[in-house]
């Protein structure tokens, strides 16, 4: 794109010319250059970013803010009848009021690397040029937010019909509410992608932890996981067995809270990974919008790029500090189940989610009725037997096997196939 300052923005292409920013490796980035060959984005399709806030007149996302069609704007009236009165063009969780206005920067930075205006000569390219911003702010000045906000913009993102949340936001306590949220999310088919945190471990942080998120780490210009980040030694993107991706997520430039003309701000943080895979995920579902929560999932894990980080962490297949690795937008968006023509909406099949947890989630489209589950050990060593019903949607088997690598085959007397299911 024409972008003015498009050869900063390294996690989409890069060619080994950036300096200042550590050890640079061509072409350790996402691909977007050669995605958006394939895909810019849908007008009708909404991504929610649950953060500080917005710009609201930047003109990088000028008239792609989300509209609430249900209100009427400044009539002092709930018109759609959500308890909250005016909330045109989103909500305020923070302060609770109308105006979701960034006040801190964070929020302006992440929404511009999902969505900022590409190849319009000016400023940055965003992984998505034409869809629509919800903004919605559970963050305030200080960039502190408590779960009650979360909880809150995420049942709002939900019922106002976002296809996907961006949520550059962690705290370390569990919390039974915000797990119904985002489980509520992904029972309406809602992507939900998260942040790892910052603090070079692997201690567990929410919403990232939840198993219906999509948890993601950060990379440098050298394709490696992020340790440190450039503004304090002891930071890192931290890592653990919820993790999902990895992707670029040091010195990333982008938009201003304080200026629309102003481009010399970097960030660093998972909080600026999240957002590009976030921004990938809403081109897969620009170019097929009936996809389901798992198939998503399984598209952005089966393109990410394996064996690219430090050979001491990023190991064959999922590991614990790369997940499945580092994403690539083209190879995502060149999925065979993208291609319209390839789409039969009547066909019946099955998926698999991985990795898994303490259950496998098999997710069948219209294909129902009695089936043999096994699960092999690699050797071919049968482990487990099961006889269940498959209904659409989700379907849930508990095997108890230990973390590894297995091949699972389910069958039934029309329909046999065999998943590699890999359990951490």
């Amino acid at each position: 794109p024409n972008d003015t300052y498009f050869s900063k923005q390294w996690g989409l292409r890069n060619d080994g010319s950036m300096t200042g920013i550590g050890p640079v490796k061509v072409n350790a980035d996402v691909d977007m250059d050669l995605a958006w060959d394939i895909e810019t984005g849908d007008p009708n399709l909404t991504v929610a970013v649950i953060d500080s806030g917005f710009k609201m007149d930047h003109p990088e996302l000028a008239g792609r803010i989300w509209v609430n069609s249900g209100e009427i704007p400044n009539n002092g009236i709930d018109d759609d009848g959500n308890g909250l009165i005016d909330d045109y063009q989103g909500w305020d969780f923070a302060n609770n009021d109308n105006a979701p206005i960034d006040d801190h920067g964070h929020g302006t930075n992440c929404a511009g690397i999902i969505l900022a205006k590409g190849n319009n000569g000016v400023g940055y390219a965003g992984a998505n040029w034409n869809s629509k911003l919800m903004v919605l702010k559970a963050l305030d000045a200080n960039n502190s937010g408590t779960y009650a906000w979360m909880i809150n913009s995420i049942y709002y993102a939900v019922d106002k019909g976002a296809k996907v949340i961006s949520m550059s936001i962690g705290g370390s306590s569990f919390s039974q509410a915000l797990k119904d949220a985002v489980d509520y999310a992904y029972a309406h088919n809602v992507v939900f992608v998260a942040c790892m945190m910052n603090f070079n471990n692997e201690v567990a942080y929410y919403p990232a932890a939840f198993d219906n998120v999509i948890a993601v780490g950060s990379t440098d210009a050298n394709d490696y996981r992020t340790a440190p980040f450039f503004w304090s030694s002891t930071s890192g993107s931290n890592f653990g067995t919820h993790i999902d991706v990895v992707a670029p997520g040091n010195y990333i430039y982008g938009l201003s809270n304080t200026s629309n003309t102003d481009y010399s701000y970097y960030w660093g943080g998972t909080s600026q990974a999240t957002p590009l895979v976030a921004g990938i995920v809403s081109l897969i579902l620009s170019k097929n919008n009936s996809l389901t929560v798992n198939e998503v999932r399984n598209i952005l894990f089966q393109s990410s790029a394996d064996l690219v980080g430090r050979p001491t962490e990023d190991t064959v297949g999922w590991d614990k500090y790369m997940g499945w690795g580092r994403v690539n937008a083209n190879n995502a968006l060149k999925n065979p189940i993208l291609a319209s023509s390839n789409i039969d909406k009547n066909q019946k099949y099955l998926t698999v989610v991985n990795p898994i947890l303490d259950n496998i989630i098999i997710n069948s489209n219209q294909l129902v009725g009695d089936f043999e589950i096994k699960i092999y050990a690699m050797d071919g060593k049968l482990l487990y037997q099961q006889s269940t019903k498959i209904k659409q949607g989700n379907n849930m088997i508990s095997p108890k096997i230990e973390a590894g690598a297995y091949l699972m085959s389910v069958e039934s007397a029309q329909y046999k196939k065999t998943f590699k299911v890999l359990k951490y």
